[in-house]
């Protein structure tokens, strides 16, 4: 699990402009071991999708072909089959030993990382462009680094560990200027503050307050001085940037011309190529920094319905225990997919996966309960009637 998040880099690919990481060789070998529970798997949105989108790439694939990145679909489905084990066969503190394990996974590889690069830790934490040669926790580089600690953080939630998960996330997230980091940070933080609360309503609108405030005495500074970490959310940065062909409105542009085209799916891994065929331009990024425009563009308008069907029943589902903390991580991961990641990332379908699964351990744990009451019920003799 921890090398879901640590995430050691084996090969990469220049043409598909993907890397091979040891999960992913993890991912291939670990669902052979637990074959047999093939029957905790259920028909709900995640699977449904999971099989809407096979279906829809091998179509697609016989008219637009398919490379490296359309095996992602591989590494979902091993994903979320091993979450869905997992899931249900780990106790709650079991679970919760494990999740504060991989943060101290986590910040062994932060440590270590940070001895190994002491020289040039302006490079590691500041955004240059010479820092491609350095070796983040994700291989999506800073920005995936400071969101996925971001997210580890939730799953800390009503643990003493928390203070540290979601302290290293600022610090890191405000150090390399990542956008999508603070944010997840400030979602974190609010869910902690309002599970921690005495009355709602005082401590939702406190932390509105605080966050208001900041903001504020933020924009007012950024008027007076320059304070870099602002200029990350400047919209201006981002259209001068597309009219580059650079950027994320520059991607999502092209992604409405290739729509245009297909509204049925290009495939897994045909999204950005058919970009590039269809435009002429030539884009570094292999996503749209979008999973909601990605799987609408690779997986037809028929993948985003169902995945939408999921996302919804993931919001509406009352939880527990654990399952609270993975329902959080996933709220967040999704909000912050609106401006990166590509959705075919392991720590999500991982963790949809172990959401459902925690959903049926409970109620499976809840008709044991009603089986045993039952059974421990005493039986009503009726009595023997007299003459």
């Amino acid at each position: 699990m921890a090398m879901i998040f640590v995430q050691v880099p084996l090969s990469h690919s220049t043409s598909s402009k993907s890397h091979v990481n040891v999960y992913h060789l993890l991912l291939l070998l670990f669902p052979l071991l637990y074959l047999p529970a093939a029957r905790y798997l259920k028909v709900n949105p995640a699977t449904a999708f999971i099989g809407t989108m096979i279906a829809t790439s091998a179509a697609a694939g016989a008219t637009y072909g398919g490379g490296l990145r359309s095996t992602l679909l591989v590494f979902v489905a091993s994903s979320y089959f091993l979450g869905v084990v997992f899931g249900r066969k780990l106790p709650e503190m079991d679970l919760r030993r494990i999740f504060i394990w991989v943060l101290g996974c986590c910040i062994t590889f932060l440590l270590v990382r940070d001895a190994v690069y002491a020289g040039q830790l302006g490079a590691v934490y500041a955004r240059s462009e010479g820092a491609s040669s350095i070796l983040y926790m994700s291989t999506g580089g800073r920005n995936i680094e400071a969101s996925l600690l971001a997210l580890l953080s939730i799953l800390m939630l009503g643990t003493r560990a928390y203070p540290i998960a979601a302290g290293i996330a600022l610090l890191t997230s405000g150090m390399m200027l990542s956008r999508a980091g603070l944010i997840g940070t400030a979602i974190s933080i609010g869910i902690a503050a309002y599970r921690a609360r005495k009355t709602r309503d005082y401590y939702f609108y406190t932390f509105l307050g605080v966050a208001v405030g900041v903001l504020l005495v933020g924009l007012v500074v950024s008027s007076v001085i320059d304070v870099p970490i602002l200029d990350r959310f400047n919209l201006q940065a981002e259209t001068q940037l597309a009219h580059k062909n650079v950027g994320r409105l520059a991607l999502w542009n092209t992604a409405g011309l290739a729509l245009d085209h297909n509204l049925l799916g290009y495939g897994v891994g045909n999204g950005v190529p058919m970009m590039e065929e269809l435009s002429g331009l030539t884009f570094v990024e292999n996503n749209v920094h979008n999973i909601y425009l990605q799987f609408l563009l690779e997986g037809g308008v028929q993948s985003l319905l169902l995945f939408l069907v999921m996302v919804g029943q993931i919001l509406l589902t009352r939880t527990e225990g654990q399952q609270s903390n993975i329902k959080a991580f996933l709220l967040c991961y999704l909000i912050l997919a609106f401006i990166e990641f590509s959705g075919y990332e392991a720590y999500l379908w991982f963790f949809v996966g172990m959401f459902y699964a925690r959903g049926e351990r409970r109620r499976a744990e809840k008709r044991a309960e009603a089986r045993a009451a039952r059974d421990a019920a005493p039986t009503t003799l009726p009595e023997p009637s007299h003459a």
